[in-house]
């Protein structure tokens, strides 16, 4: 897998595939899960299959900014349950609707706005890059048109990912506790003054909602939460946005059905594009016990490395796996939310962006296209992966 890197990964998932739904990776030291049925096994039951940060080192936690350890991706059983139930009414359907009107429309096209007259742009770094972390400082009642504060935002974000995925650098250790630092420092004091001085926004919403569900907290409990939240809503959501838009670019027959149906065509895309090329390659979970799987004996703490991006492709579960069907049923039968109990409580959210950003392309800018003189868009990365970079004209 670590060879994979900047590479098309899919190729060689379907070569790892015919050696079995379960295969060793000497390289990662840990167990590649390749099949639909065996992820959805392993990450619906966390009786035997752990978190892979559950029970991490104190630095994770100091990192992830969860001094508690309260957030959703900390705990587990009836506790994970009752912070879930808080995390779900913060991001509703109904919730992101009021989003939607509120936040995210304006955002897209005011970053649309931003080179529209110039006839040519790269859609990573002018949209799917900085709408996310906009669109987050706006829920939590920050100035979003503030460029140094949203790129100083996008930063640290990065650096507290990329530490988590690779934390045995000493010098990614050391950017990721800064970052920490600095997302401290400008969340705290919202936090304090969202106690006393309730408003729409997100922060005063954890406030006034979490006493039905969790009691009474304080403010690193309301922290841990913030911090979660922000940390789930960054890079994973630029990927997918990027994504879906090198899709509806470079098949005219998808972005002919899509631009006549803006409704059921856009959404069962939007689907396809999370299926097929997702955002997060891959998730871990470690044993909790000695277990059989799939004819392989997994050792107590071995890790297991969850390849959704193999799942969402499994010709075992899914009728001509690589190719994008408006017909797919159901279309949300995919694995980039998770499946199980931590799926995502933030995809309804992560759609709505896709989706919006889409419409916003059709509608203002419909002679859109890849520009052949530029840099041809490679899925890019290891673990949170884009195709980058979209230079387009228009």
């Amino acid at each position: 897998m670590l060879s994979l890197a900047d590479k098309d990964p899919f190729p060689s998932y379907e070569i790892l595939r015919k050696r079995g739904p379960l295969v060793w990776d000497p390289g990662m030291k840990c167990w590649l899960v390749l099949s639909y049925d065996l992820c959805k096994v392993v990450e619906s039951d966390e009786g035997t299959y752990r978190n892979w940060n559950l029970g991490g080192p104190s630095v994770l936690y100091e990192i992830k900014g969860d001094k508690n350890r309260m957030s959703v991706s900390s705990v587990v059983g009836e506790e994970h349950a009752r912070v879930r139930r808080l995390y779900l009414k913060l991001l509703s359907p109904a919730a992101t609707r009021q989003y939607r009107d509120e936040h995210v429309v304006s955002i897209i096209n005011d970053a649309i706005d931003r080179f529209a007259k110039q006839g040519s742009a790269d859609l990573v770094s002018q949209l799917s890059e900085p709408i996310p972390p906009r669109i987050m400082a706006a829920l939590f009642g920050l100035p979003w048109k503030d460029d140094a504060l949203i790129e100083n935002l996008s930063r640290w974000h990065q650096e507290v990912v990329g530490w988590l995925y690779n934390r045995n650098s000493e010098e990614l250790t050391k950017k990721a506790k800064r970052a920490s630092d600095e997302l401290n420092n400008l969340f705290r004091p919202l936090v304090l003054d969202r106690r006393e001085k309730s408003g729409a926004d997100v922060i005063s919403q954890i406030w006034s909602r979490s006493p039905e569900d969790l009691g009474e907290i304080g403010v690193d409990d309301v922290m841990a939460i913030v911090r979660d939240i922000e940390l789930g809503a960054g890079e994973t959501t630029t990927n997918a946005i990027a994504n879906a838009i090198y899709l509806f670019l470079s098949d005219p027959a998808v972005r002919e059905a899509v631009t006549k149906d803006q409704d059921g065509a856009l959404n069962a895309f939007v689907e396809e594009s999370l299926r097929l090329l997702g955002s997060i390659q891959f998730r871990f979970r470690k044993a909790n016990r000695d277990v059989s799987l799939a004819d392989a004996i997994i050792k107590k703490d071995d890790t297991l490395c969850l390849v959704h991006a193999a799942a969402n492709r499994d010709p075992e579960h899914y009728t001509c796996p690589h190719m994008i069907d408006f017909n797919r049923k159901p279309p949300t039968d995919h694995m980039a939310f998770n499946v199980g109990p931590r799926i995502c409580p933030g995809m309804h959210l992560a759609r709505l962006k896709i989706r919006e950003c889409t419409k916003a392309l059709i509608h203002r800018l419909p002679d859109l296209r890849l520009d052949p003189a530029k840099e041809v868009p490679r899925f890019r990365a290891f673990s949170h992966r884009c195709f980058a970079p979209l230079h387009v004209l228009f």
